[in-house]
C-alpha cells in the first residue's frame, strides 16, 4: 500500500485557494485509477507546523503533497495557532524530511516560489517538484490531477511529472486569479491578473551509484531480477563482490544513502509491499519482536510471517521448512514484505541470522 499524505493550508488574510477541490480531484483521480487499491490518502488542514512532524510519524507516507501558498526565501507557509501565516524555512524542511528519507519518495510542492524549498529537501529524498514562479489555482489543479493519474496507473514518478506537465497545457483555459503566492486579502482584485509559469520543476537526489537497472526491472515487475540485482548492487556497494556474501560488519557500514535508495525504490514500485523497511515493520511487531540478537524462535515467527517459511506435511505431521530460492515467490501475491529476498538462496550467502543487522538500519 503506497500512502499518500496531503498537507493544506491556506491562513487567514491570504488570498483564498480552491484547496479543498485540489484535495477532492486527488482522491478522484486516485479513485478512478487502475491501482486504487494500493493507494491510500491521508490529509491534514489548516496545517500547523506541528501538524506536519505528526503527520508523517503517524501516517508514514511515500508521497507528501503541500498545497497552498508559498513564498520563496521565507519559506513555506502554513498556519500558527491563531490561524495566520507561519513560515516554515528551508533548513527546517531539509532537517525535517532527513529523519523520514527511508519511507518518503516524492514530495510535491504545489505552491508558488517552491523552488528553494525543493533544493533543500532533494538533498534526502529522490523526487521532490517545486514551483519555480507563481502558479495559479487551475494550474495547480491541472499538474495534479496528471500527476495522479499516472501513479494511478502504475507509471514512475519522472512519468507522471511529465503527464502533469501536459495536463497543464491541455486544461487551462482563460485566466484566474487564485495563485499560489502569499498575497493579503485586501490586494486580490479583479484587475490581478499573475503571468503564467506553468512548468512546475522536477528535481532528483544525486547517488552515487547507478540504480537504473533495478529501477527499470522493478517498473517492469520482473521481481526475480529485481532481487538478483539488488544483491548484486549491495555487494558491489559494500565492496564484497570477491567473496560473495555481507557479514555483520558490512551490514553495520553499509552507506545509509544507498540503503535508503534501494529501499525507496523498492517501496516505490510494490506501492508498499515489498521493502526493507517494511519488513523492518514485521520484524518489529508484537507477534515477532525481533532485534539484531534475537535467536531462532524470533526468525522462524518473522519467517512464517512473510512467507519465507512454508507448511509441510510429512508422515502424517505438519511442520514449516525455509523456502529455498527456487520457489520464492516473486509476485505482489506474495505474503507482504517477502521481497527483497536479501540473497540467502541460490544467488549468496547472506544467512538469516544475520537480517536483524540489516533491519536494525531502519530504527
Amino acid at each position: 500500500m503506497k500512502k499518500i499524505l496531503i498537507i493544506a493550508a491556506n491562513p487567514r488574510g491570504t488570498s483564498q485557494l480552491c484547496l479543498d477541490q485540489e484535495i477532492r480531484d486527488v482522491e478522484e483521480a486516485i479513485q478512478r485509477s487502475q491501482f486504487r487499491d494500493q493507494f491510500e490518502i491521508k490529509q491534514r488542514s489548516a496545517a500547523r507546523p506541528i501538524d506536519l512532524h505528526r503527520a508523517l510519524l503517524d501516517v508514514k507516507p511515500h508521497i507528501v503533497h503541500f498545497c497552498g501558498h508559498g513564498e520563496g526565501k521565507s519559506g513555506l507557509v502554513l498556519e500558527d495557532v491563531t490561524g495566520h501565516p507561519k513560515f516554515v524555512s528551508s533548513e527546517a524542511l531539509s532537517g525535517l524530511f532527513q529523519l523520514f528519507a527511508d519511507s518518503v519518495e516524492c514530495v510535491l510542492l504545489n505552491a508558488c516560489y517552491s523552488e528553494e524549498q525543493a533544493d533543500a529537501i532533494v538533498q534526502h529524498i529522490n523526487y521532490v517538484i517545486g514551483m519555480s514562479h507563481e502558479i495559479r489555482d487551475a494550474a495547480a489543479i491541472a499538474f495534479a490531477v496528471g500527476f495522479y493519474d499516472a501513479l494511478g496507473a502504475g507509471r514512475s514518478v519522472e512519468f507522471a511529472y511529465k503527464l502533469g506537465c501536459v495536463a497543464i497545457q491541455t486544461a487551462i483555459q482563460g485566466g484566474t486569479v487564485g495563485d499560489r503566492k502569499l498575497i493579503p486579502v485586501d490586494e486580490v482584485g479583479e484587475d490581478l491578473r499573475i503571468e503564467e509559469h506553468l512548468k512546475p520543476i522536477l528535481k532528483k537526489r544525486k547517488l552515487t551509484t547507478d540504480y537504473t537497472q533495478l529501477e527499470n526491472l522493478l517498473r517492469a515487475g520482473c521481481w526475480k531480477e529485481a532481487d538478483q540485482e539488488t544483491f548484486a548492487l549491495m555487494l558491489k556497494i559494500a565492496n564484497c563482490e570477491a567473496k560473495k556474501y555481507l557479514d555483520v560488519e558490512d551490514l553495520q557500514g553499509f552507506p545509509s544513502e544507498d540503503l535508503k535508495a534501494i529501499n525507496n525504490l523498492w517501496i516505490t514500485h510494490s506501492y508498499g509491499y515489498f521493502g526493507f523497511s517494511v519488513q523492518n515493520e514485521i520484524w518489529k511487531s508484537e507477534e515477532v519482536s525481533g532485534t539484531p540478537h534475537s535467536g531462532v524462535t524470533t526468525f522462524r515467527a518473522f519467517g512464517d510471517r512473510v512467507g519465507w517459511r512454508m507448511k509441510r506435511t510429512a508422515n502424517g505431521k505438519e511442520d514449516h521448512i525455509w523456502r529455498d530460492y527456487s520457489i520464492v515467490l516473486f509476485s505482489l501475491n506474495a505474503p507482504k514484505g517477502h521481497l527483497p529476498w536479501g540473497g540467502w538462496g541460490d544467488p549468496g550467502k547472506f544467512k538469516r541470522w544475520r537480517l536483524g543487522y540489516l533491519l536494525a538500519r531502519f530504527d
